[in-house]
């Protein structure tokens, strides 16, 4: 099945450059991804996204000084509507599944299809810049630049278990939802990832066998760690609060072996450094 992937602006937290008191101040409306790979899911959410762009007013949008596209750049909402507009035609051409459900790894059918959809996000991105926005931070560059090689290997394995997927881990986890930004919404996210990386990798070994199903796995939940704690960790930034107070027990069991918080090695580590620090 044929996928149309819109808006690679929300793979992105994007903001513009010399904004961030604005962002402190709330003068600046901050649009934040659902995740950093939404792919599929993004098309129900396309004609929405497209008026906020819209509608965000230029005096409160500022290019960077120095720019050299700063003279051609008549109204940077529409910059955006066009980077974005420019990014819905290449899309079209991408085909994926949405049977990762709330695991953000780009649902690609193909080796073909992942290296047009890192193309088509590097061109967004750069796009973007030239529009006076800044890319905070892209997960597409754990994919596109880190791990290529390995995702390219895993592809086939991902295909050939997306239809059990479907049929057995959504009716169990349910349908992929937006992210809340807030410890609370960090904590259902987080929920739903266990139960997806555990329904997901039981199926992996199923269909690929044990030792390819684990390391397929342990790639796709590798990258759910770090998405989490990037959101945790920013958030806490914006919040001007410890991480590591208000980091979710749903989350925290994402790090331990086995899902358990009886056996994790990052609660350990962060037990022993209190009692130090008492």
């Amino acid at each position: 099945m044929r996928s149309i992937f819109l808006l690679l602006l929300l793979l992105s937290v994007i903001y513009p450059v010399g904004s961030a008191k604005r962002k402190q101040q709330g003068r600046f409306r901050i649009r934040r991804a659902p995740s950093s790979f939404t792919l599929a899911y993004l098309q129900r959410d396309a004609e929405t996204e497209s008026d906020e762009i819209s509608s965000v007013p230029r005096e409160q949008i500022r290019l960077p000084e120095g720019s050299r596209r700063r003279d051609f750049v008549v109204n940077d909402a529409k910059c955006l509507a066009r980077c974005n507009k420019e990014l819905t035609t290449g899309m079209d051409m991408v085909d994926a599944h949405t049977a990762f459900g709330s695991i953000d790894v780009p649902s690609v059918m193909s080796a073909k299809d992942l290296e047009l959809f890192c193309s088509l996000d590097a061109a967004h991105s750069q796009c973007i810049d030239d529009c006076g926005y800044s890319v905070q931070f892209n997960l597409r560059e754990y994919i596109c630049r880190r791990k290529r090689q390995e995702m390219t290997e895993f592809i086939p394995c991902y295909r050939a278990t997306a239809p059990f997927l479907t049929r057995y881990c959504r009716p169990r986890c349910g349908a992929y939802h937006a992210l809340e930004h807030s410890t609370q919404g960090y904590g259902a996210r987080c929920r739903q990832l266990l139960c997806d990386h555990t329904c997901t990798e039981y199926l992996l070994r199923r269909v690929c066998g044990a030792e390819e199903g684990r390391r397929a796995s342990d790639f796709l939940l590798h990258f759910s760690r770090i998405q989490v704690d990037f959101w945790i960790s920013d958030y806490a930034r914006v919040q001007r609060v410890n991480a590591a107070e208000i980091y979710p027990s749903q989350c925290l069991r994402l790090h331990c072996d086995g899902f358990d918080l009886k056996n994790c090695p990052r609660i350990q580590s962060r037990t022993l450094a209190r009692k130090h620090t008492n």
